[in-house]
């Protein structure tokens, strides 16, 4: 299989294009179906454009960082395991804010699994794909 994905960029809105086209060529080298990896590019994208919004206070700048890799599941499949890092000041989100709030949804509903930790050192979002055949 193709090496594991590592992407340390600054947390600013031109870092979830660079992420989705190193992502989309990673994927390309996995053989990972075009309808399945756009889910998971559209997943990846919305985590790091949420590091990027609001991970820092405005003037602060910070990084994001993402890891991805592909495993092996249970069934013979592959799955990928995405994780994007901050080391902002977690927030909680507010109770409600029009035309916000679908970020977690959405990445929810193009992966198998989401796990968002945050704490005030920071915020780990961990994504798992849905699974896909094993190349042949």
């Amino acid at each position: 299989m193709s090496e594991a994905v590592r992407q340390v960029l600054p947390a600013d809105a031109v870092a979830p294009s660079i992420v989705r086209r190193r992502v989309r060529r990673w994927l390309i080298e996995l053989g990972w179906p075009e309808i399945d990896a756009d889910d998971l590019l559209l997943a990846i994208s919305e985590a790091v454009s949420n590091a990027a919004d609001h991970a820092y206070p405005s003037g602060r700048t910070g990084e994001v960082v993402v890891d991805a890799e592909c495993v092996s599941d249970s069934n013979g499949g592959r799955q990928v395991v995405i994780t994007v890092l901050d080391h902002g000041s977690w927030r909680p989100p507010p109770a409600w804010h029009e035309n916000r709030r679908r970020g977690v949804p959405l990445m929810r509903a193009c992966t198998e699994s989401v796990d968002i930790r945050g704490s005030a050192s920071g915020t780990r979002v961990c994504m798992v794909s849905k699974p896909v055949a094993a190349l042949v």
